[in-house]
């Protein structure tokens, strides 16, 4: 759950205007994970502080949908998240076995499904890495 700052609001407006903004604000419990999504989606330079929400926002829906602790997929400087397929070591402490590095650019043209699994430039290393490609799009 990406919980809304002014910044990451107002950049979301100027990108997808008031509206959908509006209607998520309205919630309860605003999740914009969503938006961010979406705004990713749209081509166009998303700028610092949009880019940084959108990799947090991304690792926190992995670690949601594919909860565990055999892979660590990490997208420095913005975000590093843990996931397990059911498969694989239960990592607990230091350098985990199995990990993936993506650049920011890399990682949202994944959860976007803007770039293949395949085509993605990107460090993986460990028996169970590759499995990481089953989580995106996002």
């Amino acid at each position: 759950m990406f919980k809304p700052t002014p910044k990451v609001v107002s950049e979301l407006r100027a990108r997808l205007g008031d509206a959908p903004v509006d209607a998520v604000l309205a919630t309860r419990r605003p999740d914009l994970t969503g938006l961010l999504l979406q705004a990713a989606a749209i081509p166009g330079d998303l700028g610092r502080e949009l880019t940084a929400a959108v990799c947090r926002a991304g690792c926190g829906l992995l670690g949601e949908r594919h909860p565990g602790h055999a892979i660590e997929v990490r997208v420095p400087p913005f975000a590093a998240v843990q996931i397990g397929f059911e498969t694989g070591p239960r990592h607990t402490r230091g350098t985990p076995p199995n990990v993936v590095e993506l650049a920011p650019e890399v990682f949202i043209a994944l959860a976007t499904g803007a770039t293949a699994w395949e085509d993605a430039r990107l460090s993986a290393s460990g028996a169970h890495a590759h499995e990481t490609a089953r989580a995106f799009p996002l």
